[in-house]
């Protein structure tokens, strides 16, 4: 039997052979989703994903038409996969970001927005960070001021109003996660 890294290997899984498809899984499935944590940074997605990619696999396994080693194609096509759910990611954000500026500007105008309850919702989660995280989040986003004038002014690290906004942007986007 080939070694599941191979061309010869994968030509099995083309032809419908189960065992060789959970045998591909097994072999690689560990290192794949260490792969994709480190680029995603939650394991729950990064799991899911390296599942998809899998499944994917299984369903255009006809089709698939490997130039490069089995092993480099699962990486490659992970990479493009989780670069994806990224950007993906960042839209979305952006997309809250402007509704909560949007929200701040005109307050009036809130029965306009997609989801009843948005901008209730958003201004009830930004006033559940902690005190400074709060700060730090509205210096940034309601007052527009840049990452090293916030960490001069709370005489503070970059890296900390970094890790701070990290940190609040991660809640904000699970306490809204309704609202997608």
């Amino acid at each position: 039997m080939a070694e599941p890294g191979d061309k010869a290997f994968f030509i099995q899984i083309q032809n419908g052979d189960k065992k060789a498809f959970r045998i591909l899984f097994e072999s690689y499935y560990p290192s794949l989703c260490v792969y994709a944590y480190q680029l995603v940074n939650e394991n729950e997605t990064a799991e899911e994903m390296v599942q998809q990619l899998f499944v994917k696999i299984w369903e255009k396994r006809t089709s698939l038409k490997i130039e490069s080693s089995v092993k480099q194609y699962l990486f490659r096509s992970l990479h493009n996969q989780c670069l994806n759910y990224i950007q993906h990611r960042k839209v979305k954000l952006q997309y809250a970001q402007r509704i909560i500026e949007e929200s701040k500007r005109e307050p009036a105008n809130a029965e306009y927005f997609l989801e009843p309850g948005l901008a209730q919702k958003i201004e009830e989660s930004i006033n559940s960070l902690p005190k400074k995280r709060r700060e730090i989040f509205r210096m940034s986003r309601e007052e527009g001021i840049k990452y090293k004038e916030i960490a001069r002014k709370l005489n503070i690290s970059v890296k900390t109003v970094e890790a701070q906004m990290g940190l609040a942007l991660k809640n904000l986007r699970e306490k809204l996660k309704d609202f997608k």
